[in-house]
């Protein structure tokens, strides 16, 4: 039977008992980001899919490259298999590690399914759902959220969103070297090409 819906809901059970996990100083985080600004941005504007209210915000960030520079171009890759020259221009890789250890909610956890967690959390849209869990993580002192992501397959956590107050995080400490994404990409095995060009079919003419 096929079905188009959509199971999750918003969180109906407390969640002060869910599973969770440490991003600890150690762990590698990789950010895929505007040249123009700094890594440790934390959004409140509603456009990301864990986005919390003001005055509170969500950054994201990736376990390893392959998955940032997916999630940094998103659907544009996965539907034309290319990262646009002029995309990749304005944007960069940061490695970065966070300043002091998080308690974050674990999403990938076996146990997090009897909280009424489904798999759809980091691939559903719109993103109202999404974004109602990570209000209620955010209530309970979770520090953020381990989850897989949307544009990147494999069998484990791939990606954290963190929690902080909305905007730059200024004194968190950055990558002194932040690599540019075209260069990244080409280095991961990406194709970094000029958008293709679109191509007018004429009927030929009738006799």
């Amino acid at each position: 039977m096929t079905r188009d819906s959509v199971a999750l809901r918003p969180p109906a059970l407390p969640l002060k008992d869910f599973p969770g996990c440490e991003v600890t100083t150690a762990q590698k985080l990789i950010r895929g980001h505007s040249a123009a600004n700094g890594p440790w941005w934390f959004s409140s504007s509603g456009g990301g899919r864990f986005d919390l209210t003001p005055p509170r915000g969500t950054c994201y960030l990736a376990f390893d490259e392959v998955t940032a520079i997916r999630e940094t171009v998103g659907e544009a890759l996965a539907t034309t298999g290319i990262i646009t020259d002029a995309f990749a221009a304005t944007r960069q890789l940061s490695t970065l590690a966070v300043p002091h250890d998080h308690r974050v909610a674990d999403t990938c956890a076996d146990k997090a399914a009897d909280f009424g967690l489904t798999r759809e959390l980091a691939s559903m849209t719109p993103y109202a759902v999404p974004q109602e869990w990570a209000s209620a993580f955010d209530a309970v002192s979770f520090g953020g959220l381990r989850y897989q992501t949307r544009f990147t397959t494999g069998p484990t956590p791939n990606a954290v969103a963190l929690f902080h107050e909305a905007g730059e995080a200024a004194t968190w400490p950055t990558d002194p070297s932040p690599e540019p994404l075209t260069a990244a990409a080409r280095r991961c095995g990406f194709t970094v090409a000029s958008a293709p060009r679109t191509v007018r079919i004429v009927s030929p003419p009738t006799a």
